[in-house]
């Protein structure tokens, strides 16, 4: 029980470190932050866009203040809200072309950032089954 629970603190000391290092390069680059990343790549990858509680389950860091966040990514261009076409009370969300620019920017850094910091991983495990493992976590067991 206590390897398990040794492990359970280390991930959750590493991703808080690696967040923090990457959020910080990204800042010193002049970039966002590193959510804004993550809602970009969201975006990105949905080609009819999102609607913000979809936009939610996806991401990978906590939610809170997230209609502020989408306000301030949309205030500088980066993603648009459109009417859902259902609900008129409902909004989309879609990544824009300098949203899709930036993103793919930021990947430039970030990618190698993650290589860096979690690559030990994928030479020391098989990282497919690691990967795998975590996400059945995530997806109910």
């Amino acid at each position: 029980m206590d390897e398990v629970t040794d492990v359970w603190i280390a991930l959750n000391l590493a991703q808080r470190s690696i967040y923090r290092t990457i959020n910080s390069v990204l800042k010193g680059a002049g970039f966002p932050p590193l959510r804004w990343y993550d809602v970009l790549w969201e975006l990105d990858r949905a080609k009819d866009g999102l609607r913000p509680f979809e936009l939610e389950k996806k991401l990978i860091f906590e939610q809170s203040n997230l209609s502020r966040l989408l306000r301030r990514i949309i205030d500088e261009g980066l993603i648009e809200e459109f009417a859902y076409p259902n609900d008129g009370r409902g909004k989309v969300l879609k990544i824009t072309k300098s949203g899709h620019s930036v993103r793919k920017k930021m990947w430039k850094i970030y990618g190698p950032l993650i290589d860096e910091h979690v690559g030990e991983i994928a030479k020391n495990s098989d990282p497919a089954s690691f990967a795998a493992t975590l996400m059945s976590l995530v997806n109910g067991g």
